[in-house]
């Protein structure tokens, strides 16, 4: 396995995740936005939903250990639950270095 392929499974999420929590987050914040911050506990609580299963998808879609797929998963509920959209940057990268990866492993197992 190279090094960038390494990089990529280290720091990437599932592209389900990925993708899924950086449209979330955007749709999020777009009703933040609206209301000038009165959903931000409509935020937190739908953050809080989708931890569990982005940690499930990381470790039975990705194969991650628990401790890298729960430590992936808060950080990314806690990200969509800011009430901005910077934070939405990092699923999106993450989702595009876990798709690299798993089209590099399908790229291998052949």
């Amino acid at each position: 396995m190279s090094k960038f392929q390494q990089f990529c499974q280290m720091m990437g999420l599932h592209p389900l995740a990925g993708f899924g929590m950086f449209s979330v987050d955007w749709m999020l914040f777009t009703a933040e936005g609206g209301t000038v911050g009165a959903s931000w506990i409509v935020s937190i609580g739908v953050s809080i939903a989708l931890t569990i299963p982005i940690v499930l998808l990381q470790k039975y879609g990705f194969k991650e250990e628990w401790g890298l797929a729960i430590g992936k998963g808060i950080l990314i509920g806690c990200l969509t639950a800011i009430p901005t959209a910077l934070p939405s940057l990092v699923p999106l990268v993450g989702g595009t270095l876990g798709a690299v990866s798993l089209l590099r492993n399908g790229d291998n197992e052949d």
